[in-house]
């Protein structure tokens, strides 16, 4: 590929992100593509900051936003575990990124306590994806496995998901008519799928809208 392809795997906590997005990386480059896998927040100097406020009960949503922004700019521009510097770097080269969460995150995770609009503005000086993937689980599913971790963040509430899930949908209705490709794909409903379904399924999709841009 000359140009290379940021597809972000999105959805609330406990959807199975990390695993499907690193099983996607495999799959795509068994297939023979250049790709990359990376997260977000990332682990470089704002990103560690963000650890930190995420492990408390109630951090100021304004406050995350901005760091989430900030740190966002460093993933894309600056970050050195990316081939060719960051995200912008690795696409270049032509690889295919895979970023476990994006702004879409931000905007929704935030956004549901603050303001959608304000936390897209202060997120526009990194481009919009080409393929955003989101796992839509139901919030029952995604509070069981969030309880069977040791750690649970500031977000992980029942009541807290449920909304930031609401507002998921309202953010992927912009990005579509951004010219973003929704890959909606149902993990839990009616019945929780296993992991093999799930990523047979986001590779197909991803392989038909690579070959259909």
């Amino acid at each position: 590929m000359e140009k290379g392809v940021l597809v972000a795997v999105e959805g609330i906590d406990g959807s199975g992100l990390t695993t499907h997005a690193r099983l996607l990386v495999e799959s795509l480059s068994s297939q023979g593509f250049r790709s990359v896998y990376t997260k977000e927040p990332t682990y470089g100097p704002v990103g560690q900051l963000i650890r930190k406020f995420l492990s408390l009960p109630n951090p100021d949503n304004r406050l995350l936003a901005l760091l989430f922004a900030a740190d966002r700019v460093w993933h894309y521009f600056e970050d050195p575990d990316l081939p060719g510097g960051g995200i912008g770097g690795a696409l270049e080269q032509g690889y295919i990124v895979v970023t476990d969460r994006y702004k879409y995150s931000s905007i929704a995770y935030q956004g549901s306590f603050t303001s959608i609009d304000w936390v897209w503005s202060i997120n526009s000086v990194v481009p919009e994806a080409f393929i955003i993937v989101y796992i839509d689980v139901d919030v029952d599913t995604a509070i069981k496995r969030i309880t069977s971790r040791a750690k649970i963040e500031a977000y992980e509430t029942r009541e807290r998901l449920s909304i930031i899930k609401e507002t998921f949908q309202r953010v992927l209705e912009i990005a579509k008519q951004n010219g973003v490709k929704i890959i909606h794909i149902k993990a839990s409903e009616p019945e929780e799928r296993t992991i093999e379904s799930v990523s047979r399924e986001i590779l197909e999709k991803i392989l038909s809208a690579l070959e259909n841009p």
